[in-house]
C-alpha cells in the first residue's frame, strides 16, 4: 500500500500492531481501523521516511495496485510484507527538487488515499451496522422460525395425538354402533314377543270376558230362577197352609163322621138285636152296605175313634147319608204336596270354567 519495504521499522510496527502473534489470523474492521489510525498518527508525528528508501509509485486504480515509473506495461500489485523494488541509478541521480516534488505528490496521494480509506471505513461501518441490523433481523426471523418450527412440531404431535384419539373414537363409535344394532335387534325381538303376548293376553281377556258374560247371564238366570222359585215356594207355602187347614178340617169332619158312623153302628146293633125280625131283614138286606164301609175303612187305613160296640147308648137312629167323594183338584193338590215332601228342591248351579289358569 505504501510502496515501502515490509522490513522497515514503521511497517514492522504496523505489522506487529495488526498481527501480534504473526499467525496470519483475520482482523475485524474496528481493530484494523484502530491500528491504522494509530500508525498514521505516528507517521505524521515522526515525518516522512528516508529518501533513499522511497520509490516513486503511481496509483493506477482504487484497488490498491501500483505501477513503478519507467515500466510501459501494467505493474505488479504490492501488498504488505512484499519486497520493495530497488531504485535504479537513474532515479538516484535525480536532483533534490524532483524528489521533493515526488514526495509531495506522494503525500497528497497518501492523504487522498487516507481520505478514501476513511470514507471506505465509514461505508464499512454503515455496511457493518446494516449487516448487524440484517443479522439481528435474521436472528429474530431465525428465532421466530425456530418458535414456529417448535409450534409446528407441537402441532404435529398434537395432530398425531388427535389422529390417534380420532382413530380410537372411530373404533369406539363402531363398537357402539354394533352394540346399538345388536340392542335394536334384541329390542325388536322382545317387542315382537311382547306383541304376541299382548295379543294372547287380549284373546285370553276376551275369552274371560265372554266367560264373565256367560257367568253373569247364568247368575242372572239363577237369580231369576231363585226369585221365581221363591215366589213359587211362597205360593206353595200359602197353598200348603191352605191344604193343612183343609186337611185339618177334613180330619175333623172325618172324625165326626166316624163318630157318627160308630153311633149308627151301635144303634143298628141295638135295633137288630136277637129275636128281632126287622133286624134280620135289615141284616140280610143291608149286609152289603156294612161290608162296603168296612172295605173302605180298610182301604183308607183309618181307625175308628168312636165308642165300643157293646156300649149302650140311646135308641138306634138310621144311618146318616154318606159323604160325597173328593173333587179331582183336591186329589191333584194332595199329590203335588206329597211330591214336594218327598223330593227336596234342587236348583242348577252355574259353574265358571277356565281353559287355562289366569296369568300372574
Amino acid at each position: 500500500v505504501t510502496g515501502h519495504s515490509g522490513h522497515e521499522g514503521r511497517l514492522r510496527a504496523l505489522r506487529r500492531a495488526l498481527d501480534p502473534a504473526a499467525s496470519g489470523a483475520e482482523l475485524d474492521l474496528p481493530r484494523f481501523r484502530t491500528a491504522m489510525g494509530a500508525w498514521i498518527a505516528a507517521c505524521r508525528q515522526d515525518g516522512s521516511p528516508p529518501r533513499s528508501r522511497v520509490t516513486a509509485m503511481t496509483w493506477t486504480s482504487p484497488a490498491r495496485k501500483c505501477r513503478p515509473q519507467g515500466h510501459p506495461g501494467p505493474g505488479r500489485a504490492v501488498g504488505l510484507g512484499s519486497p520493495q523494488p530497488r531504485s535504479t541509478p537513474r532515479s538516484a541521480g535525480l536532483p533534490g527538487s524532483a524528489e521533493a516534488a515526488g514526495l509531495r505528490s506522494r503525500a497528497r496521494q497518501l492523504a487522498a488515499h487516507n481520505t478514501k480509506l476513511q470514507r471506505d471505513a465509514e461505508l464499512a461501518e454503515e455496511l457493518n451496522a446494516r449487516l448487524a441490523e440484517e443479522t439481528a433481523q435474521l436472528q429474530a426471523q431465525l428465532r421466530s422460525s425456530r418458535q414456529a418450527l417448535e409450534q409446528a412440531r407441537a402441532a404435529a404431535e398434537e395432530l398425531e395425538d388427535l389422529k390417534a384419539t380420532a382413530k380410537g373414537l372411530e373404533e369406539e363409535n363402531g363398537e357402539l354402533r354394533r352394540q346399538a344394532r345388536h340392542m335394536n335387534q334384541r329390542l325388536l325381538a322382545e317387542g315382537r314377543g311382547l306383541r304376541e303376548q299382548i295379543q294372547a293376553q287380549a284373546a285370553r281377556m276376551a275369552d274371560l270376558e265372554a266367560q264373565l258374560c256367560r257367568g253373569t247371564a247364568l247368575l242372572s238366570a239363577r237369580d231369576a230362577a231363585l226369585a221365581q222359585a221363591g215366589r213359587r215356594a211362597q205360593e206353595l207355602t200359602v197353598a200348603l197352609e191352605e191344604y193343612d187347614r183343609a186337611v185339618q178340617e177334613l180330619r175333623l169332619e172325618t172324625t165326626q163322621l166316624r163318630q157318627q158312623l160308630g153311633r149308627m153302628r151301635d144303634a143298628w146293633a141295638m135295633y137288630a138285636g136277637p129275636g128281632g125280625t126287622r133286624g134280620r131283614e135289615w141284616d140280610t138286606g143291608g149286609g152289603q152296605p156294612g161290608s162296603k164301609e168296612e172295605e173302605e175303612e180298610e182301604r183308607t187305613g183309618t181307625a175308628v175313634s168312636g165308642a165300643p160296640s157293646g156300649s149302650t147308648e140311646g135308641p138306634c137312629q138310621p144311618p146318616a147319608p154318606r159323604a160325597a167323594p173328593w173333587a179331582p183338584w183336591a186329589l191333584t193338590l194332595l199329590a203335588l204336596l206329597a211330591l214336594l215332601y218327598l223330593l227336596p228342591p234342587r236348583w242348577p248351579q252355574p259353574q265358571l270354567r277356565y281353559r287355562r289358569p289366569p296369568p300372574l
